[in-house]
């Protein structure tokens, strides 16, 4: 018979107590409804759209030189062919860039894009002047650096600039 150090079984015999014990939400089991558990619900009068535009206000994010530069390498400036889309209580949002064509339609449908509460998203921007660029091209609309391939991809768009609704996807 092989002989076993008495460290493996004090190792053995004081495992369990080695391990974090359980911790039950309220302190009991029956405490699991706690309303902390509760499910959140969608509001009962199913009102998706506000009544007015609502705007982000991502201003405490100033510092963005951490995600630039931005390059979104499945889509480039160019027309769209405009099409009907059917996605319910999506807020518009627009993708641009920092070429010309851009800022001049930014600058064109700046107060249309403010009036809808349409959120932007630079989608090609070099450097922080740049991203200052687009967005004095439309002073009051929040506009974010967004590299946008995944949303080229899934609404199947392959050019910018472009604005996206729930009913439409147009430039």
């Amino acid at each position: 018979m092989k002989r076993t150090p008495i460290a493996c079984y004090l190792i053995l015999l004081f495992a369990p107590f080695a391990q974090p014990g359980l911790t039950v939400a309220g302190g009991q089991p029956s405490d699991f409804s706690h309303p902390h558990f509760q499910v959140a619900r969608p509001p009962l009068n199913n009102k998706i759209q506000p009544d007015r535009a609502m705007h982000a206000d991502l201003s405490i994010f100033a510092d963005e030189t951490w995600i630039l530069p931005v390059r979104s390498s499945h889509l480039s400036p160019g027309q769209i062919t405009p099409r009907a889309l059917n996605m319910p209580g999506l807020r518009p949002f627009f993708l641009v860039g920092e070429d010309p064509h851009s800022l001049a339609w930014l600058r064109q449908r700046a107060t249309e894009l403010q009036e809808m509460g349409a959120a932007g998203l630079a989608v090609e921007v070099a450097d922080t002047e740049a991203l200052a660029r687009i967005r004095a091209a439309a002073p009051n609309i929040t506009i974010l650096p967004v590299n946008g391939n995944d949303i080229a991809a899934r609404l199947q768009i392959e050019h910018y600039p472009v604005l996206i609704t729930a009913s439409s996807l147009e430039q």
